[in-house]
């Protein structure tokens, strides 16, 4: 078959420079199909970056002006990229087209319908009705594009989970809902885990993220281990308020912000050298990096939600209850004085992982784009 994938962003090279669920859900799945198929991205080019390329056999064609990468707002230039993948698309030899967020579900929809092939929404979380909550008045246009995109007519939207499944239910019909899991396949690199007892959090800077009640929980977590270190990987809109936070706790000793690694494999080290990984988010699809940090045989820390609890199947790792820091603090101090409540979830997590590779996830999304393809 010859896919197109129109997503917002995607890695620079196979070193996978990835800043988000959706773009890290986009290059698995077409590193995936390339084996067997041809595989054309649309994304945005961002500053720095030739207007086409290839990593591998993946052919990159970048759409718009150049522009950096932005987690919010920049509503004139992204329309300008959606604009432009669109008109590109249009000219491409495709027999199906899939949209990763929602910013590109439009884009693959008129693709789809300009050129007369089945158009596809891969689906990560529906936020009709929280777009404000989430992200501020900013969010009232992700309102009613989210609003828009669910009123076209898409031959199928492939959800990452079955809790969003259920949602979309809402507002699509059921029958053309399809769940395939995100692809998780890492290579864990060599590493060593660190002397001191560590916390890792890899994570967007932004409100429904919650980064905050690790911060409280670490202020909580010293008093019983004074060498504490806890790793934040990531950058958004909240790092200012949350560097003051830390400065005000007094934990500049303890808490360290890395901002954006451009390394996945320098990600997955840090991961896989600490003794506990947290995700204190209350907003998920899915819930890649808990995946990940089963992968690296790093038990985690996670609000007790139910994308979460699906992705992990409720093994490798202790929940608490959202926005309780205290909570939080409890079930950190667990795993690190009981030994074997910690080699337990280790081995559960090395175990349930392995349903997220490649070879497996590749298989079930194949078989629903071939059907699309053939109309059976």
């Amino acid at each position: 078959m010859r896919i197109g994938i129109v997503t917002e962003y995607f890695p620079k090279s196979q070193k996978l420079d990835i800043r988000g669920g959706a773009e890290a859900c986009a290059f698995n799945e077409a590193w995936t199909l390339k084996r067997r198929h041809n595989i054309t991205i649309l994304t945005s080019r961002e500053t720095g970056t030739p207007r086409e390329y290839t990593i591998d056999d993946l052919h990159v064609i970048g759409c718009g002006p150049p522009r950096p990468y932005v987690q919010k707002g920049s509503f004139f230039e992204r329309l300008k990229f959606m604009t432009d993948a669109y008109h590109i698309g249009s000219k491409l030899d495709l027999d199906v087209i899939i949209g990763y967020n929602f910013i590109t579900h439009p884009v693959a929809w008129k693709i789809g319908r300009k050129i007369g092939i089945p158009a596809v929404a891969r689906y990560h979380d529906v936020w009709i009705g929280q777009w404000i909550k989430n992200i501020g008045w900013g969010g009232i246009l992700g309102e009613i594009l989210e609003r828009y995109n669910l009123s076209r007519n898409f031959d199928q939207i492939i959800a990452v989970s079955e809790y969003t499944r259920e949602k979309l239910k809402k507002y699509f019909p059921a029958e053309k809902i399809s769940v395939v899991h995100n692809i998780i396949d890492p290579k864990v690199p060599e590493h060593e885990k660190n002397e001191r007892p560590t916390i890792t959090c890899v994570s967007r800077l932004v409100k429904y993220k919650r980064v905050e009640d690790l911060i409280k929980a670490v202020k909580i977590l010293i008093d019983d281990f004074p060498g504490l270190k806890c790793n934040i990987v990531g950058t958004g809109p909240l790092e200012g308020y949350l560097k003051k936070l830390t400065g005000d706790l007094g934990l500049d000793k303890h808490v360290k912000f890395h901002g954006f690694i451009k390394k996945h494999e320098d990600v997955l080290r840090m991961i896989a050298s600490s003794h506990v990984f947290c995700l204190p988010s209350v907003v998920e699809g899915f819930g890649i990096v808990i995946v990940e940090s089963m992968s690296c045989g790093t038990p985690f820390v996670a609000t007790r939600i139910p994308p979460i609890l699906e992705a992990s199947k409720g093994k490798g790792g202790l929940f608490f209850k959202p926005k309780n820091h205290e909570d939080l603090a409890d079930k950190v101090k667990m795993l690190l004085e009981d030994n074997e409540l910690y080699e337990r979830l280790k081995v559960e997590g090395l175990r349930e992982f392995k349903e997220y590779r490649s070879e497996n996830i590749g298989k079930k999304l194949e078989k629903i784009l071939k059907s699309l393809q053939t109309g059976t």
